[in-house]
């Protein structure tokens, strides 16, 4: 991976991100990112914040290596403008080897993709081979690439969908019909999005639960993408207590989030499992097709770097 200094610093934006790669090769990405981790070839470390007077930055730092090289590397934003529709972020990507700044990868393309292409590892890791059903809870961009990613690795041939927001929640079954290719029912209640589903993809800002356990289906997957802590957090604690799995893909930023988690202070934190782990096999995802496993999105610290090296790399190979 080391080579000479170049005197132009390459930077990708949303339309380049876009265009440079496809959700299944991103999914890729990480699943190899997770088995660097699991092999101690990827450091993620729990996210920084640094408060200032006009907002709060929030850094998240990675680095991993391989037969080439290294990568080191960090992703920024401002936190005080969640949801505000115009906040970007920001990766730097360097070559650990000689310290040389690779390339930038700067807009709001890139983190939903990431988080998106994660959630596809979780359900190729944790559903049943044979699900067909999917629910989302929650039509914001998150949802997108999640439902992007589950339609990569299932095949998936009823899709329905929940929001608050109805005339909302109609625009992303339409627009997400057209995406994937198979008709997207919108709902007018959580209950009856996540009856019998196979897979249930909760991914909403809300601080209390928005379905209940006894609406989850045995052998169902499920994910949470939003608030997950003790106070504030999309689903119920006693989905958490009654999960026969539970799996995270960043247990640094588990660890750091202390006595604010959902199940903290509880026999049921020293259950969950590490994503990297349940993939190389050296922790026991689902093993029974009655299970409900549950799958904790953290976001891997590193992962943000892997996928904009690839980006990157992508981006100097279309160049010539």
């Amino acid at each position: 991976m080391a080579g000479s200094r170049s005197m132009a610093v390459r930077v990708l934006g949303d339309t380049d991100v876009k265009n440079l790669i496809t959700m299944r090769e991103s999914v890729e990405v990480m699943t190899e990112a997770f088995g660097r981790h699991a092999a101690g070839h990827l450091s993620a470390p729990a996210r920084l914040a640094s408060p200032l007077e006009w907002g709060q930055l929030i850094f998240t730092t990675g680095a991993y290596s391989d037969e080439t090289g290294g990568r080191i590397g960090f992703r920024v934003y401002d936190s005080a403008h969640f949801g505000s529709g115009m906040r970007d972020e920001l990766v730097a990507v360097f070559d650990s080897d000689n310290g040389a700044l690779l390339g930038l990868v700067a807009g709001s393309g890139l983190g939903p993709l990431r988080t998106g292409a994660i959630g596809g590892v979780a359900i190729n890791a944790l559903a049943r081979e044979d699900a067909v059903t999917l629910a989302l809870v929650g039509t914001g961009k998150q949802a997108r690439t999640q439902l992007q990613a589950a339609c990569e690795v299932r095949s998936f041939e009823t899709i329905r969908a929940h929001s608050r927001n109805a005339s909302r929640c109609e625009a992303f079954c339409r627009e997400m019909s057209m995406t994937t290719g198979v008709e997207i029912q919108p709902t007018t209640s959580a209950k009856d999005a996540v009856a019998e589903a196979d897979v249930v993809i909760c991914s909403t800002i809300s601080d209390t639960p928005v379905l209940e356990t006894d609406w989850i289906s045995p052998g169902t997957h499920v994910q949470n993408v939003g608030p997950k802590f003790q106070d504030s957090c999309e689903l119920p604690r006693e989905l958490f207590e009654s999960a026969d799995v539970l799996v995270t893909d960043a247990p640094a930023q588990l660890a750091d989030y202390g006595d604010r988690f959902l199940v903290a202070g509880t026999p049921h934190i020293d259950r969950i499992v590490s994503l990297g782990n349940v993939i190389t096999g050296d922790a026991p995802g689902r093993t029974d097709p009655q299970q409900i496993t549950l799958f904790c999105s953290m976001g891997l610290a590193g992962t943000e770097v892997a996928l904009a090296d690839r980006l990157l790399i992508l981006d100097a190979n279309a160049a010539g």
